[in-house]
């Protein structure tokens, strides 16, 4: 069994507005002579609370003329609030916000309604991966969105592409519908942070697909423009910014470019062919690097084995690091001549495949600011979640969140036995999984025979390639168009054939492409944006052509990193959560700010779950009636518990998490489900939760993604944006 999608639900949004903010204490309203916050209207209890804009103040009175309390409030502080005052005429059209730091009368002053946005709501969105979508806009009503999503589909189609046309061209009038967009570059949310919360929605269909409407306020954390609006009706410099292309941006940063290769490797007995071809495609590459010393030292390597339990005899190990430091490709070399794969046989076909990209993903020792890539090479499926040798504890779908999270993207090769046709479809299953990289529509998933060991060598070597080819490219565009060298015009750019191409995200003609402003030509053929071709023979997408794919959308990534890409900020607008033309796209992901006491909530109680699970399959008795003894160490009323119908009701839940607009069978886990499944699929389900405790671990231990969205706040009280599809 498996957690069910997640997906927005009508009946449960009614909720969404009135969670509790997780930026502060979720702490009682206050009682006796303190002063009381504001609750949200029609609620009993939730308080309201606002968010501070960046550079915004802190008055004594409602009255910017009064004696300022605080000036330069950061971005994102909250606030609770205990009164509030409309505007009362034309000549001060602000209202004001009496604010105070907790909920028990500490009141500070107030804010203007220019400085703060009402946030009633823990939820935000993110951009998905920029590759093979269109920017989101951003419109300034809900009535010029509207104007769009009720058009005929063609109609629709035609008027967007106008609009994107208009925007790249720069005419803009002052009554254009669309107020900002979202930039071309991929924005990296941990280096460049910014927020959308939702402040409204409603949900529509596009093209008989489910979509929404939603009202969001664009907020990036303080930074000099941060108050300065990205209307790109008035804001000629954002525009600028905004329609910039990752192609464009990389004539300044891409001879700056690192890539880590990390190989993850079965070193089980029937290997060592597929070992020693590895290194001779490491040898070739070697040979091809020597010739340019900067793209030599452009790339490093890693190499990660994997076997199986060390219950087995002699088996050596399970996951063995060959290179704790990443390594030059001479070094590297060297250092894959002393991988050799066990002489003792494994018990059962599956490996602990899982252990080893767990480890590889963790634990390598990644370089500052570089490209990550992982391939795993291998003959046999992992071990599944429930089975006692699987020690990591994760499986393919997690493993795949985490990777996401860290930005690495992994390429699979799969070595198929004939002798092992029963294992083909699960190892098939479990590698695309791990190899369904943002960015791209088909996973980057290769196989070949174990009976053709020139057929894996040009795999290996095709893939490789492709990295190198990127590499050498970067260089060149570097060398050819960085420094100061100028930006072709965003309206055009100029083809070998001397013909003019609209300029598209990564998109460019076959052939070399001339540098319309210095003359010096550059070849990015390796970054055409095709839709890999099926062979007739296989039935699989042309490796190059989906290694070239997978490259171009890491490439994209790190580019609008290393670029500095700027998110729309200052900005209320209207968008869909899906593209407008290719209605099939998701280009809005749902995110929840949690912090890591929370995340240590999730973690407690996904435990506390775990062992009523194992304890009742055990002792016999019914689900909740485990989860009371299991619960009893958490304060929990064991009545509460007793008399709830589903996980939901039990009071275990951490608050932040009630009411979320997603379906989960952990939250919906009853006695009669519970009882209606096997033995082997309450394993699967508990097994799950064990894969997520580890997931949070992961992700709490982790320095990345962790964002100190006030200053002075102390490291509990930073917030993660993690993805509903981590969530339990």
């Amino acid at each position: 069994m498996r957690i069910q999608q997640r997906k927005f639900r009508p009946t449960v949004l009614a909720f969404l507005f009135f969670l509790p903010v997780v930026l502060l204490p979720c702490l009682a309203i206050a009682t006796g002579n303190h002063a009381k916050p504001l609750t949200i209207e029609g609620k009993k209890y939730l308080p309201l609370r606002v968010l501070s804009r960046a550079f915004s103040s802190i008055y004594k009175e409602p009255d910017t003329k009064s004696t300022k309390i605080e000036a330069n409030v950061p971005a994102f502080q909250a606030f609770y609030v205990y009164d509030k005052k409309a505007s009362t005429s034309d000549l001060e059209p602000l209202g004001w916000y009496q604010v105070g730091t907790d909920n028990r009368g500490a009141i500070v002053g107030w804010m203007n309604s220019d400085d703060v946005f009402e946030w009633k709501q823990t939820m935000c969105l993110s951009y998905s991966h920029p590759s093979g979508r269109h920017p989101v806009l951003m419109f300034a009503t809900k009535k010029d969105l509207e104007k769009y999503t009720d058009m005929p589909d063609d109609q629709r189609i035609e008027a967007v592409k106008q609009l994107y046309k208009d925007i790249d061209d720069g005419k803009i009038t002052p009554d254009f519908p669309v107020v900002t967009v979202e930039p071309k570059m991929a924005v990296d949310i941990t280096k460049q942070f910014y927020l959308l919360p939702i402040l409204s929605f409603e949900d529509v269909e596009l093209d008989n697909r489910e979509a929404r409407l939603l009202k969001l306020a664009a907020v990036t954390k303080g930074s000099g423009s941060a108050r300065e609006s990205s209307d790109i009706r008035k804001n000629k410099d954002y525009l600028g910014n905004a329609v910039m292309t990752s192609n464009q941006a990389a004539r300044k940063e891409a001879r700056d470019l690192t890539v880590d290769v990390v190989w993850v490797m079965d070193t089980t007995n029937s290997m060592q062919p597929y070992i020693d071809q590895t290194l001779k495609v490491i040898s070739q590459a070697s040979e091809r690097l020597t010739s340019d010393p900067k793209v030599k030292d452009a790339i490093y390597f890693g190499v990660w084995g994997y076997r199986d339990s060390m219950d087995i005899p002699g088996i050596g190990y399970d996951v063995k690091n060959y290179t704790p430091d990443l390594q030059k490709i001479d070094a590297f070399s060297k250092t894959l001549e002393t991988v050799k794969a066990t002489r003792v046989g494994s018990q059962g076909y599956a490996e602990d495949m899982f252990s080893g990209m767990n480890s590889a993903i963790k634990d390598t020792a990644w370089t500052p600011d570089a490209m990550r890539v992982i391939i795993l090479v291998g003959d046999a499926p992992s071990h599944e979640l429930e089975h006692k040798w699987n020690i990591s504890k994760e499986n393919a779908e997690t493993l795949r969140k985490l990777a996401k999270e860290q930005k690495i993207t992994i390429m699979a090769i799969h070595i198929k036995d004939p002798r092992a046709v029963n294992y083909h479809e699960t190892t098939e299953e479990q590698f695309k999984t791990l190899s369904q990289n943002p960015g791209v529509q088909t996973p980057s998933y290769f196989s070949t025979s174990s009976e053709d060991l020139s057929g894996f060598q040009q795999l290996s070597s095709d893939v490789t390639g492709t990295i190198l080819t990127l590499i050498e490219q970067a260089q060149s565009i570097g060398s050819n168009g960085g420094g100061n060298t100028a930006v072709p015009s965003p309206d055009s750019q100029v083809a070998s054939t001397g013909t003019t191409a609209p300029v598209s995200d990564m998109v460019v003609t076959t052939g070399e492409t001339a540098n319309a402003q210095n003359g010096q030509d550059v070849n990015l053929d390796l970054l055409e944006d095709t839709q890999p071709p099926e062979t007739a023979d296989t039935g699989q997408p042309a490796t190059k052509t989906l290694s070239n794919q997978t490259m171009k959308a890491a490439f994209v990534q790190w580019i609008g990193s290393k670029a500095g890409a700027q998110a729309p900020h200052d900005i209320v607008a209207w968008v869909t959560d899906k593209d407008l033309i290719d209605t099939d796209i998701q280009a809005l992901e749902v995110r929840l700010l949690i912090n890591k006491r929370q995340i240590d909530a999730l973690r407690e109680t996904l435990q506390t779950i775990l062992k009523a699970g194992r304890t009742g399959q055990i002792s016999g008795d019914d689900f909740f009636s485990s989860l009371q003894a299991a619960a009893a160490s958490t304060a929990r009323d064991p009545k509460m518990i007793k008399r709830a119908k589903s996980l939901a009701q039990t009071g275990l839940v951490p608050e932040f998490l009630q009411g979320l607009p997603y379906t989960s069978r952990i939250m919906d886990m009853t006695n009669e489900l519970w009882d209606s499944w096997s033995v082997d699929e309450q394993d699967m389900f508990l097994a799950d939760l064990e894969a997520r405790i580890m997931a949070y671990e992961t992700i709490h231990d982790s320095p990345e993604g962790w964002v100190q969205l006030n200053q002075g706040d102390d490291p509990g009280d930073y917030v993660y944006p993690i993805t509903l599809d981590l969530l339990p």
